[in-house]
């Protein structure tokens, strides 16, 4: 859909450390050989900080440099994926609590990967349902370093095509009906629900604590899958491609846009160069504008991603006054989400250079 006034006024991006690759291998955590021919470099680890309070920094920063008070949001929306803190808790409430400190609605979004795009939309129709609505708050945030996940092997490349691994980090963006460095000018979402089974284990879907002890491996279950579905795997992949394809194209055309006038992509942190050729060719755009380079040291942010490659581009001056950024993704499940977003202004923290590391702890 094309979008008018709604502008990104505000980002933040918590981005810890990044734990060298080379010394992972040397302690034995990451396989040497994938290592040498996956081309990552390092991972963001936060330590013990958790996602929630990574995000509160995060919120913190993409409001301060929005140009509103926190009594102007209206919404509260965070996005997540793996564990936040304790069960049966509300990490929403805790941003809001944190970062706003007001009583607006405040909720989580789980979509996987796609979580922060997704919520971006669903915030889009809360602000324009009521005019009254200036500005919502969108955060992610993901901390993998828990024992239900292994950030250096969880995706290993004697298994899949597309090896990657995991990092830390949390995002926030501020939206505005009012004004901001950058207009939304289109947002595209769509689902494949008959794929949800190739990331659901076999058996029974309750109770769910066979799936709560030992590693969470997605990939094990895909491959599953396949064994059991014969060409399966082959299907899922070529009906995600067109469809992510699809919703890219939607994007840019609702946007009055060609794909030549696309300046930068964001996309998933994952993967590596064949694969970002997967993403960007078949819409047209050459896979050197997409953002593989940034995340090399970070590894696969998951739900930040995106704002985290956005907000690096803007900062470093990559992208300025009159660029245009598709932001596109599709997480397991299958949900898909491409949004054409356009700089109009360089925003006083676009410094040139990159905001220092946050330190482990």
């Amino acid at each position: 859909m094309r979008v008018e006034n709604l502008f990104i006024a505000g980002l933040g991006c918590y981005l810890p450390r990044p734990y060298p690759a080379e010394r992972a291998v040397a302690e034995g955590h990451y396989d040497e050989e994938e290592w040498r021919g996956g081309g990552w470099t390092g991972a963001a680890v936060a330590g013990n900080v958790s996602p929630p309070e990574m995000a509160v920094d995060a919120a913190r920063t993409a409001l301060e440099n929005s140009g509103h008070r926190a009594a102007d949001i209206a919404l509260v929306l965070h996005a997540s994926l793996h564990e936040q803190g304790p069960e049966l808790w509300t990490p929403h409430q805790y941003v809001l609590r944190h970062a706003v400190g007001t009583r607006v609605p405040a909720m989580e979004v789980r979509q996987g990967c796609n979580a922060a795009l997704g919520a971006m939309e669903l915030a889009h129709g809360y602000l324009t349902a009521d005019p009254a609505r200036t500005a919502a708050l969108v955060t992610a945030a993901e901390n993998f370093g828990t024992e239900r996940v292994d950030r250096w092997r969880y995706q290993s490349g004697a298994r899949m095509k597309r090896p990657s691994i995991l990092g830390d980090a949390a995002t926030a963006v501020v939206l505005s009906t009012r004004a901001g460095f950058a207009a939304v000018r289109s947002m595209a979402s769509s689902s494949l629900p008959e794929l949800e089974e190739t990331n659901r284990p076999e058996g029974p879907l309750f109770p769910p604590n066979r799936t709560r002890t030992g590693r969470i491996d997605l990939v094990g279950r895909m491959l599953d899958h396949a064994r059991r579905d014969p060409g399966a795997a082959t299907l899922a992949r070529k009906a995600t491609e067109e469809a992510r394809t699809e919703t890219g194209l939607r994007a840019i055309e609702e946007a009055g846009l060609r794909p030549r006038d696309i300046t930068r992509v964001t996309h998933v942190l994952s993967g590596g160069p064949a694969y970002l050729r997967t993403v960007l060719e078949p819409l047209g755009i050459d896979p050197a504008l997409g953002v593989l380079d940034f995340g090399r040291p970070h590894g696969h942010m998951t739900t930040s991603d995106h704002f985290a490659a956005l907000h690096h581009l803007v900062e470093t001056r990559q992208v300025g006054p009159g660029d245009r950024v598709l932001m596109l993704n599709n997480s397991f499940g299958v949900s898909l989400f491409a949004a054409v977003v356009e700089i109009t202004d360089s925003p006083s923290w676009a410094t040139g250079t990159p905001s220092p590391y946050k330190e482990w702890k």
